[in-house]
């Protein structure tokens, strides 16, 4: 096998760490939680948002250009790795159900 096909087969057995994720607009106390299937990606996109103080979702917009970056924190409430031999829509599954059990936690009210 070439190193190329040896890379692929690689990057498609590798084991996939997902998370529920929260984050607070600490002046304010509102938050957004989600889920994502990708821990490294949702944190890398809410660091480039600090760098580049432009905010990364949509429902932040507004609060990120008038309090900046630092009045946010990002936090992953729990880590899940995926099963072997489990299908990617059953690992989101998971992963959505874990979600909804921190947002019953949670105060509605705040939510974004």
């Amino acid at each position: 096998m070439n190193k190329r096909k040896a890379l692929i087969n690689e990057y498609k057995e590798r084991k996939r760490r997902g998370c529920v994720y929260l984050i607070t607009n600490a002046t304010t106390g509102q938050y957004i939680i989600g889920y994502s299937a990708n821990i490294e990606s949702e944190q890398n996109k809410f660091q480039f948002g600090q760098i580049t103080g432009v905010a990364f979702h949509p429902k932040l917009r507004q609060n990120w250009a008038e309090l900046r970056a630092h009045a946010f924190t990002f936090k992953i409430l729990e880590e899940l790795e995926q099963k072997p031999g489990q299908s990617h829509e059953a690992f989101m599954d998971d992963l959505q159900a874990l979600e909804q059990l921190y947002r019953a936690t949670l105060d509605p009210a705040q939510e974004y």
